[in-house]
This record gives structure tokens, C-alpha cells and sequence, in this order.
């Protein structure tokens, strides 16, 4: 009896949640109505008339009415990210575009992983250098004419949402749109329950998944954490959010390049297993070139996992703070951000090192620095994939292509042997992390005086460094 009335009560609180009601609101831009603007509640869909108008059965439990920003337009960030929503008890549920566009379409995007200052140290390292770069970078493509944007790839905080007010100050002073992704670190710990551990979250920020356009690119931004409180938690896609996807693909042309960000890598080279819920999303993705951004993992790698899919795994902005604020990740990449630059031609990207100008796209270390290859001179190029070469040239003479190898970065375990030599505590977590792809080797002839190592990207742009032996 007991279990009946339990299944009556689930199921009335289902079709509670699922009756809809109809909204209706405009979406215009300098008091004109725009047509076709895809509207959603998270699980419904609808688009505007001719004259901005829309009408949308939205579901009871909907906690948002928000809008697929189209290319060429952005909602106010006046708050520092964008006001593309507005909750259903809202009286006004009008949405007004700005003009976000330049020449042929084209743009910069900032993919920046995991800012989460977990302390007072790594909050000042991340307003008195991080913010200010990434404005001041920012404006470098602006002054060219060409719009920029950011998306914050989850973990913006560290348990601490009483610091979202700050954060989004911060965000303010960038200049351009911030678009955020849920993480881990970004729900509020007490909660066992995951919605009501997003509730700050929420407010603050808005959904936490949703989908906008810039440029030729459609993006959809998940959510695939799922909180358990106490900072546990399942990394997986539900099929709440699966299904929404699928719904809106009606919306994107097939052939079309989709990002997808959110913040648990679908795949890290760490391990074979892909996120729960990963490969189900690139099936509903097949017909679409995608490149899936994600952090999480304090690491970096651009790797292809289906023919139409690559993902970066961006490595932190901040580094490892945890480790006496160190300058490098786990892995040996260098606290940055991934920077893509899309037009109607194509998509390209670079990673942008924290202080250092866009062409550092390596470090080279000296003969005797790794224990197993004492005679040889190594190279780290942490923006690595599949399609890149690493070649030298001894005394201007072509060698070929430098041996790959897999290492600990002698960066990261330097400095944690450095901080255990001054008396620093040892750490229980957080150990370096061995890199299959970064580091390439070569051994100079005993009389070479010059070696020259000459780094290939994906896109055919070198770079170029000499060491004298």
C-alpha cells in the first residue's frame, strides 16, 4: 500500500511539473521585433514571428524563459554576463538584443578554465594579473575591429558563492561578454540535493545550460555535474539535458560547427573512459563538426575523439594554486587560456600563456634536465595535437622530427621540490601528471655548437628556437 501511494505521489509530482502554461513576451533590437529567435524553457522550444512575438507552452517547474542569442547580437552584460533570460514570474518577459558584429562575421573567443581562487592569494593573482590580461588582450582584437567574447569553463569560485558579487565586479571590467559554465566548485556545498545546490548559482548567472550563436558557430552549454553535496558529485549528462539537445539541433543546419562547452571533459587522456552521457551527445551530434571546450581536470589537450569531434581540455588560468601558487598546471602547461579566432573561412586557435606574448608556444630544456635522456635536449609544447611537427636542425643542418616521449614536467616537480627543500608541508593530492604528448627529445652531435628546434601548428604557423650547446 505504502509503495502505491508513493508511485501515485511521484507520478503527480511529474505531471505537476510537466503542464505547461503559455508564456508570451518580444524579442526586439533598437525597438524592432526579430524573427525566427529560437525561445526555450530548457525542455520546450518555440521562435518569434515577424514581429518578434512569441508564445511558449512552458512547463511549471521551468525555472527559466531564455532566448538563443542569434549571431550577430548579444544580450546586456552590464552585469558582467549576459541577461539572455528572465525567470517566469518576471511580468516583463520582453528581451532586448544589442548589435554584436563585425565584417564577415568574424570574432575571438577566450576559453578560460577554471579561474577558482581558493585563496586570498590566488584571488589577488587572478584581479592583479589574470583580469587585467585578459582585458588588455581583449582589446587587441577589439581596436581591430572584431568583437570578443569569453566563456568561464566552470569552477569560477571554490565552495564560496558569497564571493559570485565580486566575481561578476571583476567580470564587469572586461569589456565584453562573459559566458559561464557550471562546475564542482561552483554549487553550494551544504545542499545534497543538486538543484538546490545550483540556486545561488542560478541566481547570479541563469541557467546552467543554454545555447547562443556568434558568428558562423552555434554554442550549447551544458551542465554535466551533478551535485550530491559536501563537494560530491556524479560527472554525467542527463537526459533531461540530452533530450533539450537533441530538440534544439532542429535549429542548427546540418554541417554547421557547433561548440559545446561545459566543464568535466568528455574524455581525458588520462583514462579510456569517456563522461557518462558524452558519446550519447556526440551521436546527437554527428551530422556537425564540433569542438567540445571543458576544464575540470586542471590539464590540457586537444584531442580528436570522433572524426567531426575534437575537445580542449583547457588547463587553469590560475595555474596550481593550491601548490604555493605555482605558475604551472599538473601537467606542464603554463597557466593560460585557449584563444579561438573564428571567421566565415575557418577556425583557428592558440593558446595564450599568462604574461607572455602569443608566439610562446614552447620551452626548451637544456642537456642533463630529464633523469632517462641526460644527453639529450628536450622541448614542452603544451598546445600539442595530432597534426603538429617538432622538428631540429643541428648546426642549420635538418635533422628531422624530435622523438616523442612521455614525462613528468620537470616545471611542476621542480617547484613542489623546491617548496619541500625551504620546509614546506608535503602534499597528499595533486601529484604532477604524466604527459604522453607534450615533451619531444633529440641528442646533439658531441662537436654541435647550434641546435635549432622549429614547432609546426595545426595550422602551418611555426615557431622557432635556438639553444647553444
Amino acid at each position: 500500500m505504502k509503495k502505491q501511494i508513493l508511485s501515485i505521489a511521484l507520478l503527480m509530482a511529474f505531471f505537476a511539473g510537466a503542464t505547461a502554461k503559455e508564456v508570451t513576451g518580444k524579442v526586439h533590437c533598437n525597438k524592432k521585433g526579430m524573427k525566427d529567435v529560437v525561445v526555450t524553457d530548457g525542455t520546450n522550444f518555440t521562435t518569434t514571428d515577424q514581429n518578434g512575438i512569441y508564445k511558449l507552452d512552458a512547463v511549471n517547474n521551468a525555472d527559466f524563459i531564455h532566448i538563443v542569442t542569434p549571431s550577430g547580437y548579444v544580450a546586456s552584460y552590464a552585469s558582467g554576463t549576459p541577461r539572455f533570460y528572465h525567470t517566469p514570474s518576471e511580468k516583463n518577459l520582453d528581451f532586448e538584443l544589442f548589435e554584436f558584429s563585425a565584417p564577415q562575421g568574424a570574432y575571438a573567443l577566450f576559453a578560460i578554465g577554471d579561474t577558482q581562487p581558493g585563496s586570498d592569494q590566488a584571488y589577488a593573482r587572478l584581479e592583479t594579473e589574470a583580469f587585467p590580461e585578459l582585458k588588455s588582450y581583449g582589446n587587441e582584437y577589439i581596436n581591430k575591429g572584431m568583437p570578443v567574447a569569453a566563456i568561464m569553463l566552470g569552477d569560477m569560485i571554490w565552495d564560496n558563492p558569497e564571493t559570485y558579487g565580486r566575481y561578476k565586479e571583476d567580470l564587469k571590467q572586461l569589456g565584453y561578454p562573459v559566458y559561464p559554465v557550471i562546475g564542482n566548485h561552483d554549487h553550494t556545498e551544504i545542499y545534497i540535493d543538486n538543484h538546490q545546490s545550483e540556486q545561488t548559482y542560478r541566481l547570479h548567472f541563469g541557467p546552467t545550460y543554454y545555447a547562443f550563436n556568434m558568428g558562423c558557430d552555434y554554442y550549447i552549454v551544458l551542465d554535466n555535474i551533478f551535485y550530491t553535496g559536501h563537494r560530491q558529485y556524479d560527472e554525467t549528462l542527463t537526459t533531461e539535458q540530452l533530450e533539450w539537445v537533441k530538440q534544439y539541433t532542429r535549429y542548427i543546419p546540418k554541417g554547421a560547427h557547433v561548440f559545446v562547452a561545459m566543464h568535466a571533459p568528455a574524455k581525458m587522456y588520462t583514462s579510456d573512459h569517456y563522461l557518462k552521457g558524452a558519446e550519447e551527445l556526440m551521436d546527437l551530434l554527428r551530422d556537425y563538426q564540433v569542438s567540445i571546450l571543458s576544464g575540470h581536470s586542471h590539464i590540457h589537450s586537444n584531442l580528436l575523439l570522433r572524426p567531426n569531434v575534437r575537445e580542449h581540455m583547457v588547463a587553469s588560468i590560475g595555474g596550481a594554486w593550491w601548490l604555493w601558487n605555482s605558475r604551472y598546471c599538473m601537467d606542464g602547461t603554463p597557466m593560460g587560456y585557449q584563444v579561438f579566432e573564428s571567421t566565415p573561412r575557418g577556425l583557428t586557435w592558440h593558446f595564450k600563456t599568462l604574461g607572455m606574448p602569443a608566439d610562446y608556444q614552447m620551452k626548451v630544456f637544456p642537456v642533463g634536465t630529464f633523469s632517462d635522456r641526460l644527453d639529450k635536449v628536450c622541448v614542452k609544447v603544451w598546445n600539442w595535437d595530432e597534426t603538429w611537427k617538432v622538428e631540429w636542425k643541428e648546426d642549420g643542418k635538418l635533422k628531422g622530427c624530435m622523438t616523442q616521449f612521455s614525462a613528468i614536467d620537470p616545471d611542476y616537480k621542480g617547484y613542489i621540490d623546491r617548496k619541500y627543500a625551504q620546509g614546506a608541508k608535503k602534499l597528499t593530492w595533486r601529484f604532477p601528471v604524466e604527459n604522453p604528448f607534450i615533451f619531444f627529445s633529440a641528442k646533439p652531435s658531441p662537436n654541435a655548437q647550434e641546435m635549432e628546434i622549429i614547432v609546426t601548428d595545426h595550422f602551418g604557423r611555426q615557431y622557432i628556437q635556438k639553444v647553444w650547446l
